[in-house]
């Protein structure tokens, strides 16, 4: 059962793409719940009472919150980092003030059937690969952590700290060892940090910030490339319309 949200004022666009996404079911081999919202206040309220979405397509032109806001409450104030957000919209201007929210697409209406089953098969896929893990050894004992989960590495001397969402690990190796277990998504930005793409909030030509918070400088030697692979971000999560 895969979940999917949809928040839009447009009762009509409601209707309509939730029979799109019913239709794809088939072609996806997926079975999909959907729950429908016209208004970010109707949303968050649901959320708070303990809805989880694994995924929510969502205006970003809401009468009263707009999906910009809607989508900060659902990062910021709720803490969720996993529900792929989609926000769908009838301009093409919004993409750098998306770039906090970490959506996974952003779709111009109206919204072609072949578009929308690429954006639900992404999502899919993206949700088995979060299910991976890293693998680590403290003395003789080896752990085990969900990639979904972990924020950064940050390496000091000879010691590597693992920053999570919920707390951090340390444990003795190198961040290059580290980063050649990591999946694509992990971007070294400094000899002492291996970030999750994924996590940033911010970006600056000197320095990164994540979303819970810390602020990480890029080193010189690693800005040319981080820039790169951040705006190559932009264009395939923002721009790919």
């Amino acid at each position: 059962m895969y979940r999917v949200g949809i928040c839009d004022d447009d009762k009509i666009l409601c209707s309509l793409l939730e029979e799109q996404i019913q239709e794809l079911s088939s072609d996806i081999s997926v079975t999909f719940e959907i729950e429908v919202w016209y208004s970010g206040e109707s949303l968050e309220r649901d959320l708070k009472k303990g809805v989880v979405l694994d995924i929510l397509f969502l205006d970003i032109e809401l009468v009263q919150k707009n999906g910009i806001e809607t989508g900060g409450f659902i990062r910021d104030e709720m803490g969720d980092t996993d529900t792929h957000i989609v926000y769908i919209s009838s301009k093409q201007s919004y993409a750098m003030e998306l770039f906090k929210m970490q959506p996974l697409e952003f779709l111009v209406k109206p919204i072609s059937t072949a578009r929308l089953k690429e954006v639900l098969e992404r999502s899919i896929k993206r949700n088995k690969c979060a299910e991976s893990c890293f693998e680590y050894r403290k003395g003789s004992q080896f752990f085990r952590v969900p990639v979904k989960d972990i924020l950064y590495f940050m390496s000091m001397d000879k010691k590597i700290l693992m920053i999570k969402k919920d707390g951090q690990e340390e444990f003795y190796g190198k961040l290059k060892n580290v980063a050649e277990q990591l999946p694509a998504g992990f971007l070294m930005i400094h000899q002492s940090y291996v970030i999750h793409q994924e996590y940033v909030s911010e970006y600056a030509y000197e320095s990164i910030k994540m979303m819970n918070g810390d602020v990480l400088s890029v080193s010189k030697p690693y800005r040319k490339e981080v820039r790169a692979k951040i705006r190559q971000y932009l264009k395939e999560k923002m721009y790919h319309v």
